[in-house]
Formats: C-alpha cells, sequence, structure tokens
C-alpha cells in the first residue's frame, strides 16, 4: 500500500486553504457580549448598536459592514488557534463564521481540515461536500472529497472526484497522482502505471522525480523478475533527478533486502548518510540494523543524528545509554543516563538501568537509593527490590535487607523473584523455618515456579528433610527437564545419601551436558563416581572441578578423598589442608584436619620400605 494514499497526503492541500476575508480586525471590531438571561441591565445605548436596514421586503437586517468584520475575527480567530493546535477551539471559531457569512465554501474546508486533524472523517467530509456545493468549481475542495472518499475505500466516488478536478483542469498535476494511488489500492498496477508516466512526462509537473518514486513503489510490489528490476530502475530514476530524496533510498534499500542483498542495502544507506545531509529515517533503519549486527559503535553514530532531529529524544538516548552499558562503558552510560533522568524523573525504566550501572561498578549507596525510588507500580519494581537487599546484604547490612525486601513483599506479592530473595535473606540469618514458611506462601501463590520451588528443597535440606527434598527436587524437573541445579542437587543429594547412584550418575552427566563448565556440576559428578568405587575417573572430574572453583572447601576435601584412595597421598594431604584453609565451619576445619592427621599418624606405623622398591611405587601413584 502506498503511503500517498492515506489522509496525511491531504495536509499540503489543507495547508493552502488559508484565504481570509476581506478586513483585518482590531480590538474596536470585537461585539460586546452579554446574556440577556442572566443580566439584561447594563445594554450598551442604542445609537452605538449596529443599525438595523431594511432589505426590499421591509424586513430589518444587520449593517453588512458589521457582519464582514465579525466573520473576519472568528476566521482570525480560527486560524490562530489552528496554528497553536487547538483543533476544538479552531472549530469553534470556524463554525461562528459561519453564523455571519452562510456563503463562504473557504470556511467549510477549513472546516473540514480541523475535523480530519481530530480524525473526524464523517465530520470532514460533511464540510468538504458542503464546499463543493457551495462552490462545484472549487478544485481543492473535490480533491479533498477524493481523498476522503478513499481513505473511506470508496472508491467509485473518489474517482468520480479526481475525474471532476481533470475536466474542469486537464494541466492539473494532483489528480493523476491520486487516481494512480487509487489503482494501486486496488491492485492494478499497470494502470497505476500509466498515470505515473503521464506525470512524470509532464512538463508542467514540478516534481517528476516523485513519480518515478511512486512508478518504483507499484512495481516494487510485484515479485515478478521484470518489474523487480523496473522497481530498481524507477528509484534510481528519482535519485538521478533528486540525489537528496531518502524515501527513494530506503525504497531501494528495502528492495534489495526483499532480495536477501543486505550488504548492499547497507552500503547504498551508508553512502547517502556520506554525501548528503545525514538524514533521521536512513539513521534509524541502520541503528537498528548495526545494534541486530553487534556493531554497537556504528549504530550509535547513527543514534547521534537521530538524537538532533527525532520527536522522542528520550527514547533515542536511551538506546544510546543501552548500547554504552553494552560496551561497558561506564561512565559515558552513567552520564547519558542522569542527564535523561534530569528531564524525565518520572521514567522508572532509565532510573532502574541507572542503578544497575551504579551496581556494576560498585556504587552499591548509589544503586540502592535508585532501586528504591522506583514505585510499586513499575514494572521493574520486583527486580529492583531484589537488587537493593542483594546489595545491602553484601554491604553487610542484613537487617535493613530483610527490611527491604519484607516491604517489597507487602506492596507487591505477585513477583516470585521477591520471594526467593527473601527466603536466602533468612537462610543467611539462619532462619530456616522462616525461609521456609515465605516460600511455601510463594509456591501457593506459583505452584509452577521451578526456581522457588528449587529454593523450598534447599532450605528443607537445611532442615534435614532429605525425603521433602528429592520429591521437590523431582517436582522442579518435572516443571523443568533442563534446571541445571535442580539436576545437580537431586543427584548430589542421592550420592549423600549413598542411593540411587547410576541414577544419579545420569542427572550428573545431564547437567554437565548444559553446563559443561561448572564447577559444582563437575564435583557432583566426580564424587558419585566416587561413591561407585571409580577412583580413576573420580579424579579427572574432581580435577576439572577445583580448576573451575578452586576457593571452594569440600571440593576440594572430594578432590583430596579421591587421591587419598588412589594412595597419592602427599596430594591428598595438599588438599586436605587447602580444604581446611577454605573452610569457615569450625567444627568442619576439625574434621578435615582429623583426615590429615590419620594420613600421618598411618605414615608413622607403616614400615619404610626399601628405596628400590619405594621409588618405582612413587613413580606409579604419580602418573594416576
Amino acid at each position: 500500500m502506498l503511503p500517498f494514499t492515506r489522509t496525511a497526503l491531504l495536509a499540503p492541500i489543507l495547508l493552502s486553504l488559508t484565504a481570509c476575508a476581506t478586513f483585518t480586525t482590531n480590538d474596536n471590531d470585537k461585539a460586546p457580549y452579554f446574556e440577556a438571561s442572566f443580566d439584561d441591565k447594563n445594554r450598551a445605548p442604542a445609537s452605538l448598536t449596529p443599525p438595523p436596514i431594511s432589505n426590499k421586503d421591509g424586513e430589518a437586517t444587520l449593517d453588512p459592514v458589521y457582519m464582514r468584520t465579525q466573520a473576519d475575527y472568528y476566521f482570525s480567530m480560527g486560524e490562530a488557534y489552528s496554528l497553536e493546535g487547538n483543533q476544538q477551539k479552531a472549530i469553534e471559531a470556524f463554525k461562528m463564521v459561519l453564523i455571519y457569512d452562510q456563503n463562504s465554501p473557504t470556511v467549510n474546508m477549513r472546516l473540514a481540515g480541523e475535523y480530519l486533524k481530530q480524525g473526524m472523517i464523517s465530520e470532514s467530509l460533511m464540510q468538504a461536500e458542503e464546499a463543493a456545493k457551495k462552490d462545484p468549481k472549487n478544485v481543492d475542495a473535490h480533491l479533498l472529497l477524493g481523498g476522503l472518499y478513499s481513505s473511506m475505500k470508496m472508491y467509485p466516488k473518489a474517482m468520480d472526484q479526481y475525474n471532476l478536478v481533470l475536466k474542469m483542469n486537464p494541466s492539473n498535476t494532483e489528480a493523476p497522482l491520486y487516481i494512480g494511488a487509487l489503482y494501486s489500492e486496488q491492485k492494478q498496477p499497470d494502470k497505476a502505471v500509466k498515470y505515473f508516466e503521464t506525470l512524470a512526462k509532464n512538463s508542467d509537473y514540478a516534481t517528476p522525480y516523485l513519480a518515478h518514486y511512486y512508478i518504483g513503489r507499484v512495481r516494487m510490489e510485484q515479485p515478478e523478475a521484470k518489474y523487480q528490476k523496473a522497481a530498481e530502475e524507477s528509484f534510481k530514476k528519482a535519485l538521478s533527478l533528486k540525489a537528496e530524496f531518502p524515501d527513494a533510498v530506503l525504497s531501494l534499500g528495502a528492495l534489495y533486502m526483499k532480495q536477501k542483498n543486505e550488504s548492499k542495502a547497507i552500503t547504498l544507506y551508508r553512502n547517502y548518510q556520506k554525501e548528503n545531509t545525514p538524514s533521521p529515517k536512513i539513521a534509524e533503519v541502520l541503528a537498528q540494523t548495526f545494534i541486530e549486527q553487534g556493531k554497537y559503535e556504528l549504530a550509535y553514530d547513527q543514534l547521534e543524528v537521530m538524537e538532533q532531529s527525532s520527536d522522542e529524544p528520550l527514547n533515542v538516548r536511551m538506546k544510546m545509554a543501552l548500547i554504552l552499558i553494552e560496551q561497558k562503558k561506564y561512565p559515558q552510560a552513567t552520564e547519558k543516563l542522569e542527564q535523561i533522568l534530569k528531564e524525565a524523573p518520572e521514567s522508572d525504566k532509565v532510573r532502574f538501568y541507572l542503578g544497575a550501572v551504579y551496581e556494576e561498578t560498585h556504587q552499591g549507596d548509589k544503586a540502592v537509593r535508585e532501586f528504591k525510588k522506583i514505585p510499586a507500580t513499575s514494572t521493574f519494581f520486583g527486580e529492583a527490590t531484589v537488587h537493593a537487599a542483594y546489595l545491602l546484604k553484601g554491604m553487610n547490612k542484613l537487617d535493613e535487607a530483610v527490611e527491604v525486601i519484607s516491604k517489597g513483599l507487602a506492596e507487591r506479592n505477585d513477583q516470585p523473584q521477591i520471594y526467593a530473595m527473601y527466603a536466602s535473606l533468612l537462610d543467611e540469618k539462619n532462619d530456616f523455618k522462616g525461609a521456609a514458611k515465605v516460600l511455601e506462601q510463594g509456591l501457593a501463590k506459583f505452584p509452577d515456579n521451578a526456581q522457588l520451588r528449587f529454593y523450598f528443597g534447599t532450605i528443607n535440606d537445611r532442615l534435614g528433610k532429605k525425603d521433602v527434598v528429592v520429591n521437590e527436587m523431582k517436582k522442579v524437573l518435572e516443571l523443568d527437564p533442563n534446571h541445571v541445579q535442580g539436576l545437580n542437587y537431586l543427584a548430589f543429594t542421592w550420592a549423600e545419601m549413598n542411593q540411587n547412584l547410576p541414577d544419579a550418575e545420569k542427572l550428573a552427566r545431564r547437567a554437565l551436558e548444559l553446563e559443561p563448565q561448572d564447577g559444582y556440576v563437575l564435583d557432583t559428578l566426580g564424587w558419585i563416581l566416587y561413591k561407585q568405587a571409580k577412583f580413576n575417573e573420580s579424579i579427572k572430574f574432581l580435577e576439572a572441578a577445583y580448576k573451575y572453583q578452586g576457593t571452594v572447601s569440600v571440593i576440594a576435601e572430594h578432590l583430596g578423598d579421591a587421591y587419598y584412595k588412589q594412595s597419592m597421598i602427599e596430594k591428598a594431604k595438599k588438599m586436605y589442608r587447602k580444604a581446611a584453609d577454605l573452610e569457615t565451619d569450625k567444627s568442619k576445619v576439625q574434621e578435615i584436619r582429623n583426615k590429615i592427621t590419620a594420613i600421618e599418624k598411618q605414615e608413622l606405623s607403616s614400615p619404610r620400605l626399601p628405596a628400590s622398591v619405594e621409588a618405582p611405587l612413587a613413580a606409579e601413584h604419580s602418573s594416576k
């Protein structure tokens, strides 16, 4: 569908209808207003009222000069309101003109225009029909009627109006344009092209490049190769006549994209931007393309073009800020977001991203401040509350974190992530029963939320309820068979219970397929293999786990256990020492140190082998 078939095309016609009445006005011309039903005590002296004039039938009429003055006054007011964009007051003013000058088609046309701006097509049509009735030779009225009929899909009536214009004025160049558009709208491309070609050859037509552009648009919609080629030639012809014509460039680029030749389209767009005044329309297309390609520097350049002329500059700046965030240019992103927030302080989206940047740059206090300002009505509220609580926890403000999250839950109980964070904070305070209660409330509201159910399982593990853990993890995997944490936790739980070890191994291997570099998953699989006395294979996975998670005590301990089972005594002691250093639980530290002590006692009680025997054994152990 061609853009020139829309009612937007009527705007140039309407803007040309600015003829006004013959007299100018001043304050002395304003007629005094009073409401007789309210106050009729201070009427102007009779000598100052417009003198009545008798017509041939003896009936009294008002002075025509007065009538004309009033008409001019209200017409001027209508124009002023129209320029201000106040269509409703403009309509009222033009209606007043018709009270004093009922026979003016110009006023009907202005009313038609104001109604059209408000999208009141029926009212606009009524006024246009009235204008054409008062002045049958008014070309603008017939053109406007044609456009209105066309917008209402009343194509025969629209065609009648345009043909009437051509009959009155054969050299008119607007009517053929609209007729071509009508044929295009009715899927009659050859007839449409015929009218556009006539325009292109018309020496009186001031903008022949538009005719070629329209031909290109019509042919572009025809899939046959010959028409696609014709479309390309028409767009190129339009550009040869008017090089700085972004619509033709965009259409030609769209044609190349349709032909799966994206690089050619991008080259076309970029060349235009370099050789002409950069077009915001082309910049928008290029920016989106570059963003999709991950070419953020190039996208940013185009967004800067858009920023200068966009009707919504804040949206453009927001995209610029997001690109800066993606590029990890946090100081520039912060500056851009702060600038946007000054202009739109009510934007919770901007505030959320600003908080996220502060969080990323380790400005915890500033991040919390921004997150806490996001209202409960915002779609960002849940995430903002969780982030604020998490940051406060990291700042050793656990009680304040709990206060923030509990308040968040009171304001919005429809955010599952708030339940999860609340439970994790209570877990941190060793309030396992409180955490379980919060998760039960969350699951009552979100029974199919796999993550909440997973957390509920882990809290029950803290409470020592292994059967509940197993049941909950099974439910997690029913909801999400690829839930890596659920797969890993159930596998590890069975390993710790020394139950279902083959099934546990399958779960762990599935988790490893999904997350091949997760140290915890590698540790689980290694530990399950250990439990099955597959010590050699166990060591491979436990060493990999230690590589990715070298600061986790239990992984170091597991690896030490596996080394010990393979008689790699020195390696085992080294891992146990690391595990003890990493462990924070004093009783667990003592348990690990007891393993070291047991090994050392065993070494002391075992007789020393001759060097000729001991050396080969050591070499054998080290190769394992």
